[in-house]
């Protein structure tokens, strides 16, 4: 690392924007940065990449340089942050991938099929909301809010068979609504899960 500092002049010229003044911040700079990245990463590689951002950022961020030591400080602090962070994302992307790569196949399954089983569902629902309000009703006090038909038939004053026949009707229905969109097996499957 140089011990000689820039002249007031060249940081003055690069805080407005010289791009001589840039190139001789770069040349003065560049192998300390590089040396300070490559002993934090493990592969020279992310030290010269990691050098290279903070070179465009010091750049980008030009105008608030007053002197020296302001814009050594800016580096070495900035190289310091980025290379932790690199570091510690890594770090959580080998973890999250670890684990990933755990799975069994059949716990890979069993989050598919629930993705699956969790988008039939709402497109039960969806369904379930176009039948007309006696029959709505009907099947969402039933299987939404788990009434039996003795205690929908008393709520509604009509009689247990009339509940019945309510709850077969609007099944139909569903069914061959649901069916519209070619998806019979998969409206099988998820309503003997879902009721």
């Amino acid at each position: 690392m140089s011990t000689v500092e820039l002249d007031y002049d060249t940081i003055l010229k690069f805080k407005n924007g010289d791009e001589s003044a840039f190139t001789v911040v770069y040349n003065h700079f560049y192998n300390s940065i590089f040396s300070f990245c490559k002993y934090l990463l493990p592969n020279i590689e992310d030290a010269r990449d990691m050098t290279a951002q903070l070179f465009i950022q010091v750049w980008e961020k030009r105008d608030r340089f007053d002197s020296y030591k302001n814009l050594r400080g800016f580096l070495f602090l900035n190289a310091r942050n980025k290379c932790f962070n690199y570091l510690r994302d890594q770090k959580a992307r080998s973890a999250i991938d670890k684990q990933l790569g755990d799975f069994t196949i059949a716990e890979q399954r069993s989050i598919l099929f629930a993705e699956i089983e969790s988008e039939l569902v709402t497109c039960i629902r969806e369904e379930v909301e176009k039948l007309p309000d006696y029959y709505r009703n009907i099947l969402k006090l039933s299987y939404f809010q788990g009434y039996d038909n003795q205690e929908i038939a008393d709520m509604l004053q009509i009689s247990e068979k009339t509940v019945r026949n309510a709850k077969s009707i609007a099944l139909k229905t569903v069914r061959l609504l649901f069916q519209s969109r070619n998806a019979k097996i998969g409206f099988a499957v998820s309503f003997y899960y879902f009721f």
